[in-house]
């Protein structure tokens, strides 16, 4: 109890306690809500991440400041709250501002940037400089032969800058606008979810189960990593938080088997980015397709399940024969610390996570359900340790075990709401670049930029949106590089005829694939970290394991029968033959199939895997015919070896 009396706690806590208000209480009007929620966000930014690192527990010049950019938060939060009736009925962009309007305007947009740059850096926090300079230098521009098609209209004049505060500050758009929203209404309540089922024994539910379910396999423990990293992914959305977590129990048992540092890492590292692309959570990003779209949550989350599993089958199948290669083995019964009678103990912790997903996919509100699986949850967490106690020391053992549950409820709140600065701080980041971006047409201006660049042809636009997207999404996390890409992006593939649900699974893969994609990997460098591989080595090793995830963004755009949309009849082959094309993939990958591959071995496999992922019956069944040769003459290949070292034996 005494590691939650501390500012940090206290705030998070309080952070907790209003968003569960507002399901359960009565609720705010979301221009009133909102901003309260994004500057809980940045008062626990300013105390969790001080401007001095060693100032912490001190009492000094640097740390007085970070409280006094909390107190200013707080202060920014209490003013929508009681001027919220003015708030509630002014006219957007009619009713004229008043001072300190202005004045917490302004103060709003610097602490957010603030904020963003003490808890993610320097890459969105330029990013945000950049779009702030664009605003106001727009107008200038036009008059720049080059520069003239990104020129906008206006000019930097008292009523530009009234403008400017009224979208970003004053209504639902801009700081506030749809990613903030989502971060306040549904993503902060699945954040509060994990971190119950994490601290209720989840997290390590998932290992066990994984380490049963695969340990026994060739490649074993890195078979583990990708099995609870997927569990564990398709909770948090994070993958930093899922490479640090699963991590440390992962890389050192690969290693130990047999694979490299950095192999460990980037299997680590691949599989974290794939929990990412994993429902129900995906790091934010399912939540803001369906806001953005307009369309039902479970409707996104059902798109997203055969691309994420054909991720993880791609990455199963690289192991596989990374560990048939090496021969690596299996883990022995002596090295594994579980069993199934222990398993099937904690299987209710699996009870709230069906219950919530039910309840999504029956259109109940995301955050009604999601408390009512945490209350599950911490009720089988209860009725479990009250036995265990009373069994061990009757009533003496349910009073301290009862005591242990409310405590640890209490350290849920306070991970969960730690937890959700990593989502509520970039939304609102991204938010004031996506209402420069409203306020100036810039996705209009971007998407004519893109098509002129690209000549109207399909492919060289999706190359330029990609590379676009990964280089936004290096050293930021993929929810802002998703709301960026999205912005600047989604009108230039609607310009192209691409599907809208395709276009925005097109720019989220490539945003969660920055993760893993040189030279600023986030999930590489935590995993490699770990493992104290070579860093450099590790982001490219994760960078190939994660191929798949490139061949299959490309393929629902071309065909979106592996998003579920359309016919039975075109989505199951479709589904099949990109099943094959991972393994295709998977043996250019491991530069091993039935034998060591060739350059041009490896090469026509990856020919073979993009033909069979591309969801085109033709060219799949060229890829399957290109596959089987492949297959066929590695076979022939290995019993020629096999025959060979057996006459040079009987000779010997």
């Amino acid at each position: 109890m005494k590691s939650l009396l501390n500012p940090a706690s206290i705030i998070a806590l309080c952070w907790a306690a209003f968003q569960i208000h507002m399901v359960y209480g009565e609720p705010l009007e979301l221009i009133v809500a909102v901003p309260i929620h994004v500057m809980f966000g940045v008062v626990l930014t300013f105390i969790t991440h001080p401007l001095r690192q060693d100032s912490r527990g001190k009492l000094s010049l640097a740390r007085a400041s970070d409280y006094l950019l909390a107190a200013i938060a707080a202060a920014i939060a209490a003013y929508y709250l009681i001027d919220a009736e003015r708030l509630v009925t002014r006219i957007a962009m009619v009713d004229l501002l008043e001072k300190w309007d202005f004045i917490v305007g302004i103060a709003t947009i610097a602490l957010v940037i603030e904020a963003v740059r003490r808890s993610l850096g320097m890459g969105l926090t330029v990013v945000i400089l950049v779009f702030l300079g664009y605003q106001f230098i727009g107008p200038a521009l036009r008059d720049l032969p080059l520069l003239s098609i990104i020129g906008h209209g206006g000019e930097p004049t008292m009523l530009f800058l009234e403008t400017f505060l009224d979208l970003q500050t004053m209504q639902n758009e801009g700081v506030f606008g749809i990613p903030s929203i989502v971060s306040y209404s549904q993503v902060f309540y699945f954040l509060l979810f994990g971190a119950f089922l994490q601290l209720f024994g989840g997290g390590q539910l998932f290992m066990d189960m994984s380490v049963l379910l695969v340990g026994r396999f060739r490649g074993g423990m890195a078979k583990v990593s990708i099995v609870s990293s997927t569990l564990f992914g398709a909770v948090s959305g994070s993958a930093t938080a899922n490479a640090a977590v699963m991590g440390m129990f992962t890389i050192p048992a690969m290693k130990k088997s047999g694979m490299s540092s950095e192999e460990s890492a980037a299997v680590e590292a691949a599989s974290s980015t794939g929990g990412q692309l994993m429902p129900p959570v995906m790091g934010a990003a399912a939540f803001l397709i369906a806001q953005f779209m307009g369309i039902p949550y479970a409707q996104v989350a059902i798109a997203a399940l055969i691309p994420a599993l054909l991720f993880y089958i791609a990455l199963y199948f690289v192991v596989d024969l990374l560990a048939r290669r090496k021969g690596l083995t299996a883990l022995k019964l002596s090295e594994m610390d579980t069993n199934w009678a222990s398993v099937f103990k904690r299987l209710y912790l699996f009870i709230p996570v069906i219950m919530l997903v039910y309840q999504i996919m029956a259109g109940r509100a995301l955050s009604s359900a999601t408390l009512e699986a945490i209350w599950v949850t911490i009720v089988f967490g209860l009725i479990t340790r009250v036995w265990g106690g009373f069994s061990a020391e009757g009533i003496s053992g349910a009073v301290k075990a009862t005591a242990n549950v409310f405590i640890d409820s209490l350290k849920a709140l306070d991970s969960g709401s730690r937890g959700a600065i990593a989502v509520a701080i970039p939304c609102a980041g991204a938010g004031i670049v996506v209402g420069i971006a409203s306020m100036t047409n810039l996705g209009l201006t971007f998407g004519s930029f893109v098509t002129a660049l690209s000549g109207g042809m399909l492919i060289p636009a999706l190359l330029l949106v990609m590379l676009m997207v990964i280089v936004m999404g290096m050293g930021m996390p993929t929810t802002a590089a998703y709301i960026m890409g999205a912005i600047l992006a989604i009108p230039a593939l609607d310009k192209l005829g691409i599907p809208a649900l395709s276009s925005h699974f097109f720019v989220l893969y490539f945003a969660a694939l920055s993760m893993v994609t040189p030279p600023v990997a986030l999930a590489a460098f935590v995993a490699g970290g770990i493992a104290k591989a070579n860093i450099w080595k590790t982001g490219w090793i994760a960078f190939r394991y994660s191929l798949a995830g490139f061949l299959v963004a490309y393929a629902f755009v071309f065909s979106p029968a592996l998003l579920l949309q359309g016919e039975w009849t075109e989505i199951l082959p479709a589904v099949v033959t990109a099943v094959i094309g991972c393994y295709a993939l998977a043996g250019c990958v491991a530069g091993y199939l039935r034998a060591r591959n060739t350059l041009l071995e490896s090469f026509l496999l990856f020919v073979a895997a993009a033909m069979l992922i591309a969801p085109v019956i033709k060219a799949s069944l060229a890829g399957l015919v290109l596959l089987t040769l492949v297959w066929v003459w590695q076979v022939r290949k290995t019993k020629a070896a096999s025959s060979n070292a057996l006459m040079e034996s009987s000779r010997a």
